[in-house]
């Protein structure tokens, strides 16, 4: 059974532009990991095979098609020459810095131009950069062009922006642009991109373009190049440089030689074998050279001190994790784990401190010595074999041995029963001795870690704190770099990505620095001065605001931009916020249009199959599907023409409403005219005139428009209430069907009497009394009470005239009294008494006047899906039209005799006697 897909292996593909739906189905159908950006592609080419026979693709699928075609490009580690293609994806998200575009194997430049944006004081040199008249030269282009880039690293609204005007200035000594793609060393290509800053920092009048070129001895690049020096003089050594004073001590003829230079160094080599950036920082600083050869030609030991001159703003490290291997005539990375602090001091190494510095490493030699002794056990112990460790050794093999039994014959590893046990007590024996060993070695190194510490206790006044880690991902060849930085006053950790940029984990920082996993460890280190982060956390430095935000731009970095450079951001986020509109329009119109098509369909040709379906009914309510649906009937039964164009609006109101991000439609919202012409525009090149609506509509279709939605809203409400009196009725629960027909009736006769429910109302008026009073008739049926004396006090409030009122009242009375005279009900004629003196009883009254609680839960229940906006295509069933078809049509099935009486009534210009009523009823 595969393990299931690792978190980060899913945010790394995902960062690629693959979907996590994609990634779970290749984890899935691959045998090792190796294969999984092949299976991803592959799937994905299938996955656009299958969109292309589709009118359009959806965003996603394009977004995630694009970043394929060009990793197919580009197929390196890393993946990030990527560039997000939505200008809505390319929005930056408030409170996260701006990224770097990725403009070419420019992973590690992107790190490094990030590190140096957090260097406020660079940064406001640079943005407040002048250039003399009558001057110019590439430099002067590069600072220009850093200028611009820092500009919109400050304020701009974009995810990330474009560096590629800073790469291409970026020249050697002799004005070439540096093939940056094929650079493989940081620090040599950052010393060049620093020389040229510093140049054009501090030209003169007497201008000159020429830069010394000199090999770098101390700190020797991958491919052997040559870097320009940076002058000491220059504001860029003052920021980023530091000044190592040379001590090269060797005997010559009998006599000691002492040789003294000084040299700037960006970064200080550390060699990865010394496990730590302390003993790796002391090797660099000493250095004892056993076979040197001086210029008589004698072999001599020597000594090579690189003091520190002065401790420098930022202190930068290079970990030197790659070598030449002879064996196989290449360059290799080692991934050794390399251990550093989040906090060092460097007074140990400083030139004012070297001898008492030296003293203090000769006392602590010992101490160094006993820990690599340690060293050495720990690894015989957690590499037992040069393989496992020792402890996990023994404890498999306990396991094994306990397996050996009755208990386990299904395991493969059971090989049968045998008794082990002496053998398994003296294995735990072990196993518990050598966590013991463990432990006692680890705290033997910490006791001899302390000391060595406490020596330097008196030599804690220079402190750094750790800014930047440039992180490595790949092979000494090939591979990924992105960075962490810290924002102190945030007290967070961003980790940028090229384009990408989030906030990240302590804990995932230093695991990635520290080498945990294969292949990704720490290559640069970059540390500031604890007074240039005093001096942070003063104030606000960077809230990286957008322009939408409060704040935006109120921080110290926003305070460098002058006039102009703020007017300049203005204007480009202003541009790029008309490209995610128009954008964001143009995505919304294409569904707009096809949610457009599919509801237009939708409505003509379920009118067609729901009108055909009830063409033998000649008592049938609107059909109230949704609300469209509602305007075509209605067209339909009054031949109103003029309702057409209100019909395409209520469609593409309802259309607009399921593809807009905000629900936001035509009515009730706020469409700006920009877009709403944009929208009719596309509809003329879309659709002919049968199909799409005219430009505009009228202020008096407007109004119509409100008035049908507003009777729509109440025709559903009487629908649904009307559907509960009819199940009310067919359940023969007459004395809430007289409550609600009650409540019907009183809002049903201020309709328009042509109105459905007015009809049904004014109908109910006649046939409920005789469905009640007339089902009691016959001599073995039941007299309910009840009902007759609350029918009684409905038939007080006569909310529908008859137009021979007299002759209706007398029917009732007629079929009461033959009740009486069938059942001997003394109480029958107490209730036609007051029928007859239309006598309101308060209490009765009361009871129609009570709605039960269930009807308006019901009533809401079966409304909840007709919402005069938000409608679904899809849904095919029009419950409440089906509820008052289906309900007349059961009516008239259970209740045709009573039926026969209202139609005879309707017919005869003579009252029904009571024999009559028996046979109709019989």
């Amino acid at each position: 059974m595969k393990t299931q897909i690792q978190k980060e292996l899913i945010d790394q593909y995902v960062q690629m532009g693959f979907s996590v739906e994609l990634i779970h189905m290749a984890w899935e159908v691959i045998n090792t990991e190796s294969e999984m950006m092949d299976t991803l592609i592959s799937l994905s080419n299938q996955n656009q095979q299958m969109q292309q026979t589709s009118n359009k693709q959806d965003e996603e699928i394009q977004l995630t098609q694009a970043l394929l075609d060009s990793y197919k490009t580009n197929q390196q580690t890393g993946s990030q020459q990527f560039e997000i293609i939505s200008p809505e994806q390319r929005k930056r998200v408030d409170g996260i810095p701006c990224g770097l575009k990725n403009v070419g194997n420019t992973c590690y430049f992107n790190g490094l131009l990030q590190t140096y944006f957090f260097d406020s004081q660079f940064v406001k040199t640079i943005i407040n950069f002048q250039i003399e008249q009558g001057k110019q030269s590439k430099s002067i282009q590069l600072v220009q062009n850093l200028q611009n880039l820092f500009i919109n690293m400050i304020g701009s609204d974009k995810k990330y922006v474009d560096p590629s005007d800073v790469v291409k200035s970026i020249c050697d000594e002799f004005g070439n642009v540096l093939p940056i793609g094929d650079q493989k060393d940081v620090g040599e290509f950052n010393h060049y991109f620093l020389s040229r800053i510093g140049e054009a920092l501090t030209q003169t009048k007497q201008e000159s373009n020429k830069v010394e070129d000199i090999y770098i001895e101390s700190s020797p690049s991958i491919l052997k190049q040559k870097s320009s020096i940076i002058h000491d003089e220059d504001i860029v050594s003052k920021l980023f440089m530091c000044k190592v004073f040379h001590q090269f001590q060797f005997e010559q003829g009998g006599n000691q030689q002492i040789r003294e230079s000084t040299e700037l160094f960006n970064y200080i080599p550390l060699d990865l074998k010394d496990g730590n950036l302390y003993d790796s920082f002391d090797n660099f600083v000493v250095n004892n050279i056993d076979d040197f050869k001086n210029d008589l030609n004698e072999t001599v030991q020597a000594v090579k001190y690189n003091w520190i001159h002065q401790p420098p703003q930022k202190l930068s490290f290079q970990i030197q994790r790659v070598i030449y291997c002879k064996d196989k005539n290449d360059l290799i990375k080692q991934n050794d784990e390399f251990i550093f602090d989040e906090e060092i001091y460097l007074d140990r190494f400083l030139m004012e401190n070297s001898q008492k510095y030296l003293e203090t490493r000769i006392q602590n030699k010992e101490f160094k010595s006993k820990q690599k002794q340690i060293k050495l056990s720990q690894q015989q112990l957690t590499k037992f074999n040069e393989q496992h460790d020792l402890q996990d050794v023994l404890t498999n093999a306990i396991k094994f041995l306990e397996m050996q039994n009755q208990q386990n014959i299904d395991h493969a590893a059971n090989f049968g029963q045998s008794d082990q046990q002496p053998v398994i007590d003296q294995l735990q024996q072990y196993n518990q001795k050598v966590q013991r060993k463990k432990q006692l070695l680890q705290n033997q190194y910490d006791d001899l870690e302390k000391k060595i510490q406490a020596s330097y206790n008196d030599l804690k006044k220079h402190k750094y704190l750790l800014q930047s880690i440039l992180i490595h991902d790949g092979q000494a060849n090939s591979g990924h770099y992105y960075t962490y930085i810290k924002d102190f006053r945030l007290e967070t950790w961003f980790k940028f990505n090229d384009i990408h940029v989030c906030v990240e984990t302590k804990e995932k920082v230093f695991q990635d620095a520290f080498g945990m996993k294969t292949g990704v460890n720490a290559y640069l280190l970059i540390y500031t001065r604890i007074d240039i982060v005093k001096q942070e956390l003063e104030s606000p430095m960077r809230k990286y605001r957008i322009s939408s935000e409060q704040g935006y731009l109120n921080d110290k970095y926003g305070s460098f931009l002058n006039y102009i450079q703020r007017e300049q951001l203005a204007k480009e986020n202003q541009l790029f916020q008309n490209e995610i509109e128009d954008y964001k329009f143009s995505r919304i119109i294409e569904k707009l249009i096809e949610s457009y098509q599919i509801r237009f369909q939708f409505i003509n040709e379920q009118y067609r199959i729901i009108s055909n379906s009830v063409q033998q009914e000649v008592y049938k309510p609107l059909i109230t599907l949704n609300f469209p649906m509602f305007i075509k009937s209605k067209m339909v039964v009054l031949g109103k023409d003029c309702y057409d164009n209100i019909l395409k609006w209520a469609i593409l109101d309802s259309a607009l409403r399921d593809v807009n991000q905000d629900k936001q439609g035509f009515f009730g919202g706020y469409i700006s005219e920009k877009f709403q012409n944009q929208i009719m525009n596309r509809f003329k090149a879309q659709f002919n005139e049968f199909k799409r609506p005219t430009e505009f509509l009228s202020l008096e279709e407007q109004n119509e428009l409100h008035r049908l939605s507003q009777e729509y809203i109440q025709y559903v409400a009487m629908a649904s209430l009307a559907s509960i009196l009819l199940d009310l009725i067919l359940k023969r629960n007459f004395s809430n069907v007289l409550s609600v027909l009650h409540h019907f009736s009183k809002i049903a006769k201020q309709l328009d009497m042509h109105n459905y429910f007015y009809k049904m109302a004014s109908n109910f008026q006649k046939l409920i009394p005789i469905i009640i009073i007339c089902k009691m008739i016959p001599i073995q049926a039941d007299v309910n009470l009840q009902e007759l004396e609350l029918l009684q006090a409905y038939l007080t409030f006569q909310h529908f005239q008859d137009d021979n009122q007299n002759f209706w009242e007398t029917q009732i009375s007629i079929m009461m009294n033959a009740v009486h005279e069938n059942h001997y009900e003394p109480q029958v004629q107490v209730i036609i008494t007051k029928l007859e003196n239309n006598v309101q009883d308060p209490n009765l009254i009361g009871l129609l006047e009570m709605i039960n609680d269930d009807v308006g839960i019901q009533q809401a229940a079966l409304s909840v899906n007709y919402d005069v906006h938000y409608w679904n295509p899809n849904m095919k069933q029009d419950i409440l039209f089906d509820k008052l078809i289906s309900g007349w049509k059961d009516l008239k099935t259970q209740f045709n005799p009573f039926i026969k009486i209202q139609k005879a009534l309707k017919q005869s210009i003579h009252l029904l006697m009571k024999q009559e009523l028996e046979n109709l009823i019989c």
